[in-house]
């Protein structure tokens, strides 16, 4: 006997074990995914007849469960993209066809689906409709009827390179799960996210059953991404932690925990770009393995921070990126030596607060003083009036107000979306 775990997209199992925890996929998940859900294993009624035991059901219905759509961001960060589903797919065609090869010499290749085809075939019908209901073995005709809607495609079927998984099923949604799971449950996610009717479909990862039967414990069993899927940013200063931190948090939430942060609760412990190199340095000296982002202001000083980086030949898990160059700031109000004029402010004036609302009643419109010169880069640096204004302004704003329009967050996204994309694993370490 024993007890199974599987990892489902509606009804289709995309991954299974039995009697021990299999792929860890708390990753997949957050703390506020936890839920409770009736299992088939439980017995429920021995708790009825012994209620002073219900405090066991809780724990044995215990599920990590989130829809789809946001699920895709944290397979994203992790490497897990649709083009990583691509090239999974055709190294089981590649597998296919060389053993084809060496066994099949007389007879005509298989054409296998493109991945595009493949795609399609898997999200023929919403996983929502798939039928789950068992038809049992004794049944006329039971494969056909089993396969329902998908057995007008059969012969599509037999084209997908198939990794030598069951070819058991008794319903629609196991038919699915049998003949087109061929890949990794993250790459499956992928592929059935193409389908904009899936947004919604509920991911489940239905571990209480396993840990009740004493197979796992309860701790191995944790929502998060973990430790070594983080990534620590390091910025120049205190505003520009709290900015990035606060926006993840609200714009972004469901990959807010693959970030760490240096807590500047006291004080900023390598203020200002000369120092975060320096930092930087030191972690090359003690050859750290932890993913880091050095994220500089995208003026001129940090400009010339980031090729003083680059000349470090750091490691793959030690990148940096500038803030973002924007089109608001092609025309941006500077003042300098000659007076007011409309300047292009990306890559010598725009330091983080920025990217934040910058229409304060109490304060003139934006404007950029240029300060001095930077003779290494060519290019002069200036700093933005009042920012302390619009960073104490953007802290002093609620949540709400953050999200539905009242502060007007476009440059901020813009730069968070970056950020993300920038912090992204080179490959996937799960």
């Amino acid at each position: 006997m024993g007890t199974s775990i599987e990892l489902y997209a509606g009804n289709v199992s995309l991954s299974y074990s039995k009697n021990h925890m299999g792929i860890d996929y708390g990753f997949l998940f957050q703390d506020g995914d936890l839920i409770r859900r009736k299992s088939e294993s439980i017995d429920y009624e021995y708790y009825e007849e012994n209620p002073e035991l219900k405090y066991e059901v809780e724990k044995a219905e215990e599920a990590f469960a989130r829809a789809l759509y946001r699920i895709i961001p944290r397979l994203n960060i992790l490497g897990h993209t649709l083009d990583a589903a691509r090239a999974e797919y055709n190294s089981l065609i590649a597998e296919a066809e060389e053993i084809s090869n060496e066994i099949d010499t007389d007879e005509s290749k298989k054409e296998y689906l493109t991945f595009e085809e493949f795609c399609h075939l898997a999200c023929r019908y919403p996983l929502s409709e798939l039928k789950k209901d068992y038809i049992e073995y004794d049944t006329q005709d039971r494969d056909t009827i089993s396969q329902g809607r998908l057995a007008t495609d059969v012969e599509l079927f037999d084209r997908v390179p198939w990794p030598g998984g069951s070819d058991l099923y008794w319903s629609e949604a196991s038919y699915l799960s049998s003949r087109v799971c061929v890949l990794s449950a993250e790459s499956m996610l992928q592929v059935f996210a193409q389908n904009t009717e899936n947004s919604d479909v509920e991911v489940n990862w239905e571990f209480g059953p396993i840990v009740h039967a004493g197979w796992v414990q309860r701790e191995a069993f944790r929502a998060g991404a973990l430790q070594k899927q983080k990534v620590l940013i390091a910025t120049e200063g205190t505003s520009d932690t709290r900015i990035i931190q606060r926006a993840l948090q609200i714009l972004r939430p469901d990959v807010a925990d693959f970030f760490n942060f240096v807590d500047v609760d006291e004080r900023h412990p390598y203020w200002g770009t000369g120092n975060l190199v320096k930092f930087a340095e030191g972690l090359l000296r003690i050859e750290v393995l932890n993913q880091v982002l050095f994220v500089f202001d995208n003026d001129a000083e940090g400009v010339d921070a980031l090729r003083k980086f680059e000349n470090l030949n750091s490691p793959t898990n030690m990148r940096a990126m500038l803030l973002p160059d924007l089109d608001e700031f092609r025309e941006f109000v500077t003042l300098g030596p000659e007076g007011v004029s409309n300047s292009d402010i990306n890559g010598r004036a725009a330091a983080i607060e920025c990217y934040l609302d910058l229409h304060l009643d109490q304060y003139p419109p934006a404007q950029v003083t240029w300060s001095n010169f930077k003779k290494d880069i060519d290019a002069w640096h200036g700093i933005l009036d009042y920012k302390e204004s619009y960073s104490k302004n953007f802290h002093e704003q609620s949540d709400n107000d953050l999200l539905d329009g009242s502060y007007n967050v476009s440059k901020l996204l813009k730069l968070i979306d970056t950020l993300i994309q920038e912090a992204g694993l080179v490959t996937p370490i799960i």
